[in-house]
């Protein structure tokens, strides 16, 4: 009886479902409003829910032939109802609760659920005429299917994004916010649509009921699967390891590693430095861990993140797949993630799970392990970090940091600091065999005699007794960042501001400065706020440039990009003649020191106006080839230590040798604070690039200076180690 019940108000309950899910949706973070993880959540609802409704019409009317104009004639009110649902829950949310622009979260609605549940239905109906029977078993089965077809891919193949027939596409990681509806994305939409038509002619062709038919019929779809999922590399919709390998052509190879990478200059004059830098992060990790790892591992080095996310799908991220022992980078920060990456592929010799990873996949374990093994977060230590971040109210539960996806929860930076901090803190207290355990198994109690709440409780004591001198807006500019769970209408706005930012290189500057004020109208974004000041700055409409940054600024103060603009409101200030107020902007940041490239930047300015306002005016408007040049005579009299970092950065730039300047400085370098060592360290890090490994030890014991804190010169004392490394086995490393 209470199936037979259920019967007849099955479609009830499916609105029922439906509505509650869609009510509940509307009240979460990025999923509550039309848009890309909104169109997803119900391309899965639709397709379930549009299947389950048309198998319960069919078996209800008991047809011994399936007309779907009739059975559409007679269901298409309750089956448009279905689609609409669900859009106008989220169109009334985007309108009431949001600022977000609606025509892209349509258009996702439109591009990514309406085809989900119109392949829904249409399986069903072939479920139900390949057997009435088990028709609901069938389509479940072919629901698990298709939601798993992209596993082989993300196993087998270098990409983490993917295209499916029931969410359309999916990106690689929450760190991109960029998601657009593109070409190929409307093209595998296509696609779907036709296999629909595929699948409603097989289902009709089913209906003979003969035995032939339907295996005949599975076969088809089968083979059209199959024939399709080989050619998708071909259509720019999967990335194996050969198109991978084909846009990366050029390699070098070491005893462990494979390095690809595409144009020649990427590496230009450097091949040996990233060959040791590769071998030696390997040599320091496997010490560290205490184990043996022998197998060949593949280092992809991406142009750039445009080039990263077209081929890999995730464009800021720097990943790992231990499984497969490659690593993929982008060329700008490979250098400060490269160590981090190797963590995870020779921990792969420890993990349990299928993907070679810490138990249970757990995220903070895995990460965790991989940020107290580097025990470099942007040349400071984790400690160092984590007791920042809880002496400036960035607090997180490491027992909740553990347990399930909590790890993406808050600010990425937090959770891998907390995370990294606490494993070394456990790698310090009970060993790196009790934490080797802990990442087979995440049995806290029986590894350390104590649960995760009572080690929680033992490391807050420990940060609460580590001593720093604590500087809260160096906290800020670490940790004071939202997540994408935070942020308004991070998708759009970053589709958006990429769009501008083209116009802005095209010289399309009217259409660059309204697209970038339309955003930073319903986003209010960092980059989109700057792209207003650079677009009216290049306009040389430095007035209004200014004027709309100081009215804005207030909006960021507790921000990590507000020192950013503090800097670029000053300079706009100089270009109005403002100076008192430009110099107000710039001694606040001095005295706020959140980081010493900061406090280089205004002192190089301070220095520059000793000359004269219209020499920093040039200086602001002159190419990085000029403005090299007069930093170099900068330091003609007297070493400007503060000058020095940026120097070399506008080298790298530049591809100009300044080893002769730098070489010149040698006699004279005095380092009494930690302006001068970071001086020495940029030096001995130019020079062992360039393999001059001689001048590179005697500016690296130059940097570790005895007047620092321990934290201070944690990365010069790294430097020196990595350097002596590079002195000592630099001629064992054969590079092909």
């Amino acid at each position: 009886m209470f199936f037979k019940s259920f019967r007849i108000t099955q479609p009830l309950v499916l609105f029922i479902i439906l509505i509650l899910a869609n009510l509940i949706l509307i009240k979460l973070p990025l999923v509550g409003i039309l848009g890309y993880e909104f169109s997803v959540v119900n391309a899965i609802l639709l397709y379930l829910i549009g299947g389950v409704y048309i198998i319960h019409v069919l078996r209800s009317e008991r047809q011994d032939e399936l007309e779907l104009v009739q059975i559409w004639r007679f269901n298409k009110n309750r089956l448009l109802v279905f689609v609409v649902i669900p859009f106008f829950i989220g169109l009334f949310s985007s309108l009431f609760f949001s600022k977000c622009p609606l025509f892209e979260g349509i258009l996702f609605y439109l591009i990514i659920t309406v085809p989900a549940y119109l392949l829904g239905v249409t399986f069903a109906y072939y479920s139900f005429a390949l057997t009435k029977r088990y028709s609901y078993l069938f389509f479940f089965i072919s629901f698990i299917v298709l939601i798993c077809l992209p596993l082989n891919e993300l196993f087998f193949n270098p990409q983490v994004y993917f295209y499916n027939p029931i969410i359309g596409y999916f990106p690689g990681t929450i760190y991109d916010e960029d998601i657009r509806i593109d070409r190929l994305l409307v093209a595998y939409r296509i696609f779907n649509l036709s296999f629909v038509v595929v699948i409603l002619y097989l289902a009709r062709l089913v209906q003979q009921k003969k035995m032939l038919a339907k295996s005949f019929s599975l076969l088809i779809i089968v083979l059209v699967a199959l024939t399709f999922s080989i050619f998708k590399p071909l259509l720019f919709l999967s990335t194996d390891k050969e198109s991978l390998n084909k846009h990366l052509h050029n390699t070098l190879s070491t005893d462990n590693f494979v390095i690809h990478y595409g144009n020649k200059s990427l590496f230009a004059n450097r091949t040996k430095y990233v060959a040791l830098l590769h071998e030696y992060y390997l040599d320091q990790i496997k010490n560290q861990l205490g184990v043996r790892f022998n197998q060949k591992i593949d280092s992809y080095v991406f142009r750039n993140r445009g080039q990263k996310q077209e081929l890999m799908g995730a464009g800021n991220a720097n990943i790992a797949k231990p499984w497969l022992r490659q690593i993929y980078l982008n060329y700008s920060s490979y250098e400060e993630t490269l160590k981090h990456e190797l963590v995870h592929i020779v921990a792969s010799s420890l993990g349990t799970t299928v993907l070679k990873v810490a138990d249970n996949f757990n995220s903070a374990m895995i990460e965790g392990l991989a940020v107290a093994i580097d025990d470099n977060y942007d040349e400071l230590p984790v400690h160092y970090l984590a007791k920042l971040a809880w002496q400036g109210g960035y607090r997180v539960s490491i027992p909740t940091l553990f347990s399930g996806i909590n790890f993406f929860a808050q600010t990425s930076s937090i959770s891998y600091i907390y995370a990294g901090s606490f494993i070394k803190y456990l790698i310090d207290k009970f060993g790196v065999e009790t934490v080797k355990h802990l990442y087979r198994s995440t049995d806290f109690k029986k590894y350390c005699g104590n649960d995760i709440h009572q080690l929680s409780n033992d490391y807050v004591e420990f940060l609460n007794n580590y001593r720093i001198v604590y500087n809260k807006y160096q906290a800020q500019l670490y940790f004071g960042s939202k997540t994408i769970f935070k942020k308004y209408c991070p998708r759009f706005a970053a589709s958006q501001t990429r769009k501008a930012s083209k116009y802005f290189q095209h010289g399309k500057f009217n259409d660059a400065l309204k697209l970038f004020k339309d955003v930073y109208g319903y986003s209010e974004s960092y980059s989109s706020l700057i792209g207003i000041t650079r677009t009216l700055s290049t306009q040389k409409k430095y007035d209004e440039a200014a004027e709309y940054l100081k009215n804005e600024i207030s909006k960021f103060k507790t921000d990590q990009n507000y020192f950013i603009l503090e800097l670029a409101l000053g300079d706009l200030l100089i270009k109005t003649n403002k100076f008192t107020n430009a110099a107000a902007e710039y001694d606040s940041l001095i005295s706020q020191n959140p980081h010493v490239e900061y406090s280089n930047e205004v002192r190089i300015r301070h220095a520059i106006l000793e000359q004269g306002v219209d020499s920093l005016k040039a200086f602001f408007s002159s190419s990085d080839t000029l403005k090299l040049s007069r930093l170099i005579r900068l330091n003609e009299k007297e070493i400007q230590y503060f000058s020095i970092p940026r120097s070399i950065q506008l080298a790298e730039n530049t591809h100009r040798d300044i080893s002769t300047f730098l070489f010149g400085l040698k006699k004279n370098f005095s380092t009494q604070n930690y302006e001068s060592c970071y001086a020495a360290y940029q030096i001995s890090r130019y020079f062992l690039k360039r393999m001059d490994l001689e001048n590179a030890q005697i500016f690296a014991v130059k940097a570790v200076s005895k007047n620092l804190s321990i934290d201070e010169k944690h990365i010069f004392v790294e430097n020196l180690r990595m350097v002596n490394w590079f002195k000592n086995f630099s001629n064992e490393v054969k590079v092909d």
